[in-house]
């Protein structure tokens, strides 16, 4: 029996310093720009997408060209600037949607195949126990505890008939 090895990914440490140094500047930039809200707030909040910042976009502009139909309390300088952050952090996260959904397929490929293979090294300890090769009983005892028997009543749990 084989096992596929569709992923193999080794990162030296120079490579895993570059990424984590990366990753920190990221986090050093945009932190200050970030706020967290509430469970509650985000509920409250209408919701924007692309098809709502083009009404955004098209009533700020007809705002500008028309300043004598804003309402006093409007700052159009504010929404303007808020138009700009939504179009860059959207677009920040868009890419780093798309990033984390491939960091989350590769991590699930390689802990799948590292789980595979010792899956099959475990039942061919749990064999060899049984049929009494030397020195398996002890590592499968060591690891068996992970998969627990289910199903089964043990003698304590079982009623008189």
């Amino acid at each position: 029996m084989s096992i596929e090895n569709r992923i193999n990914i080794e990162v030296d440490g120079t490579k895993r310093e570059a990424i984590e140094t990366n990753l920190n500047g990221l986090k050093t930039e945009l932190s200050p720009l970030l706020i967290a809200l509430s469970a509650t707030e985000k509920k409250d909040l209408p919701k924007i997408g692309e098809h709502y910042m083009d009404f955004v976009e098209r009533a700020l502009e007809g705002a500008g060209n028309n300043s004598q139909l804003v309402p006093p309390y409007l700052k159009l300088d504010a929404v303007k600037i808020d138009v700009e952050a939504w179009k860059l952090l959207h677009s920040i996260e868009r890419e780093l949607g798309q990033l984390v959904s491939l960091l989350n397929d590769t991590a699930t490929l390689s802990g799948s195949e590292a789980y595979t293979s010792m899956l099959s090294f475990y039942n061919y300890l749990k064999q060899g126990s049984k049929d009494g090769v030397p020195g398996a009983k002890p590592l499968y005892d060591s690891l068996k505890h992970y998969f627990p028997a289910t199903g089964k009543k043990s003698n304590a749990n079982k009623t008189e008939e």
